[in-house]
């Protein structure tokens, strides 16, 4: 593609800021060496403005593409989510379990404290594993913001299920009837559709036409449907048909199994029935599984175009700081037909934000 493409890789080791360009790839930016990323978050048209969440460290701003950073947060940030009707505002979700709010595109916050408002005995869910009990808090996994009406948010908490407010955060109610366990990653609704939602989880993928009614799962085809320990599913994408694509990255089990002989077993999945049916999408991906998709990203002018973020560590709880791993970048330019190593020889890549 020869179009100039910008790519911000969040990994265990730090942040790369790549130029793409006529088949070469070229690291302009290092920043936050030897920590972790969490998220990435272009608020603005203008390709240097980013947000980044670190590890255990905050949330920081840049206005000169990843080269100095300004610390605007100082909570344990997992999550960002830009209005989609009015692009200065931002919200950012953090760890013990918050929601911060930006009017002026990230430079400053006030925090959406209602949430912690919520009766107990929805709060009670949000815990973590026993074993990393007193170590690591809960956190804000995603935050959903309904592209048709800007009050109406979601937010996949790690550990604690699926809350929702439709005052634009003045109250909340949980929606997390169905789940089988309250270990959430990414949510969004059918394109177009107010009702349909899918969301990802640590055990099993799900729908729902009623968030207030509950949640089915919906993995026919998958590897390893219907299965509470094995049915990890994580980042998910909508992509141009009629209805549309849905591509979804999975793995054998959550994490904490990773360091198995077979590794992640990690799979991108495609779906032209809304969730309906699954299929296992393989051409030019790589043959080994010890790879997982932690992240997928539209190409930011290509429709059919879309990135693939693989690595061999987590980024969830168990992650390990500092530990590079291996990655790379794949691309397809077919809806997830088919891919191409875009970038190779990568520390893991657990996020990625592309920009022209």
């Amino acid at each position: 593609m020869a179009e100039h493409l910008r790519l911000y890789l969040g990994t265990h080791v730090g942040l790369l800021v790549v130029d793409c360009e006529e088949g070469r790839a070229s690291i302009v930016a290092r920043s936050f060496e030897g920590k972790s990323i969490t998220k990435l978050c272009t608020p603005s048209d203008d390709p240097d403005v980013l947000l980044a969440g670190v590890a255990y460290d905050g949330a920081y701003r840049s206005s000169d593409g990843g080269v100095q950073w300004e610390r605007v947060i100082d909570e344990d940030v997992r999550a960002f989510a830009v209005d989609p009707h009015d692009r200065r505002t931002i919200y950012a979700g953090a760890g013990p379990i918050r929601l911060h709010r930006s009017t002026d595109e990230g430079r400053s916050w006030r925090a959406i404290d209602t949430l912690l408002e919520m009766p107990e005995e929805v709060t009670a869910k949000w815990t973590v594993p026993a074993r990393h009990l007193g170590r690591i808090p809960p956190h804000v996994c995603n935050i959903f913001i309904h592209p048709d009406d800007a009050d109406l948010l979601f937010l996949t908490l790690e550990h604690g299920g699926v809350v929702r407010s439709r005052d634009g955060g003045a109250s909340w109610d949980d929606v997390s009837e169905g789940l089988v366990y309250p270990d959430m990653h990414v949510l969004a609704n059918y394109p177009g559709s107010r009702d349909r939602y899918f969301v990802s989880s640590a055990r099993g993928f799900f729908v729902t036409d009623s968030p207030g009614d509950g949640w089915q799962r919906a993995e026919e085809g998958m590897p390893w449907a219907y299965t509470e320990a094995d049915s990890y599913s994580h980042d998910f994408l909508f992509l141009p048909g009629s209805p549309p694509r849905m591509l979804l990255a999975g793995s054998r089990g959550s994490p904490g199994f990773w360091h198995r002989p077979s590794g992640p077993e990690g799979v991108l999945l495609i779906s032209n029935d809304l969730g309906g049916s699954w299929q296992v999408t393989t051409r030019g991906l790589p043959e080994s599984t010890q790879w997982f998709a932690h992240a997928l990203t539209h190409h930011p002018t290509d429709a059919d175009t879309v990135l693939a973020a693989l690595g061999n560590e987590s980024q969830a709880f168990g992650f390990t700081p500092g530990v590079p791993g291996s990655g790379a970048v794949y691309m397809s330019e077919d809806r997830g037909e088919s891919w191409q190593p875009l970038i190779t020889d990568l520390p893991s890549v657990t996020v990625i934000q592309a920009a022209v």
